[in-house]
């Protein structure tokens, strides 16, 4: 029961990133569920989350005083300006870097996958605690003090006449080389999600960019994955093309 507790503490980590980023209850309680799931799933990282549930299931960073006089600072979390930062529960300083918001959408068949922004968050890890949160929830081995991170909100459309099930992101890309998926350095809220007939629905994805600071990716390819009905009968085939988003 800790390392469920612990799991659902640890995805609690990267939450800013929705409220800094304009996310909602909804969406935050959507990226939960994903954190959640990918660490129960993954089982080399079962053991690690176990082993550490102790010391990080309480554990509660302090914003010094100094800190939380600047003007930059914004202890709600809710970032919309560049330079703005915030802290998270482990110790993290995350500052808001770039914001790009361009609407795109992709369609498959009756889906509808819609862009509405993307930020680059530049996070600082303050503390052991938060370096450790971090490669739980990313399934990263090591991760240097300072690192980036995008991160993007979504809507889906469902136009089908059936309620459907997400089979999540398939993997992203960056015009950098790295390719990121949800076992490996990326989480998606949409995975497992299901949507009713008409109906739209908010998720968001977080992703670690690899040596942004000295070659920053400016553009992301995101492929969607394939669509299927609540009883695991194809819907629909992912998109033929991947969607390309700017991040500058």
């Amino acid at each position: 029961m800790k390392a469920k507790g612990y799991l659902i503490i640890l995805s609690a980590f990267l939450a800013v990133g929705l409220a800094g980023c304009g996310g909602n209850k909804a969406n935050q309680a959507n990226e939960k569920k994903s954190f959640s799931a990918n660490m129960a799933n993954d089982s080399s990282s079962s053991s690690a989350a176990s082993s550490s549930s102790q010391s990080l299931d309480n554990y509660q960073y302090k914003v010094p005083k100094s800190v939380q006089h600047n003007s930059h600072y914004v202890k709600n979390g809710d970032l919309s300006k560049k330079h703005q930062f915030t802290f998270d529960r482990f110790g993290t300083r995350q500052q808001l870097a770039a914001v790009s918001t361009q609407p795109l959408d992709i369609q498959s068949g009756k889906l509808t996958y819609k862009v509405n922004q993307v930020r680059i968050i530049k996070n600082t890890a303050k503390t052991p605690e938060a370096k450790e949160a971090v490669e739980q929830v990313l399934n990263l081995q090591t991760i240097p003090d300072t690192y980036y991170t995008f991160v993007l909100n979504y809507i889906v459309t469902n136009r089908y006449d059936i309620k459907i099930a997400l089979n999540g992101v398939d993997y992203v890309k960056t015009n950098q080389g790295q390719t990121l998926t949800t076992a490996d350095q990326l989480t998606d809220s949409s995975a497992g999600n299901r949507i009713n007939s008409g109906k739209a629905v908010s998720f968001a994805m977080t992703g670690y960019l690899h040596d942004y600071a000295s070659h920053p990716a400016t553009k992301l390819a995101i492929k969607f994955g394939p669509v299927y009905t609540t009883n695991q009968k194809k819907v629909a085939d992912a998109p033929d093309s991947t969607l390309t988003v700017n991040l500058n």
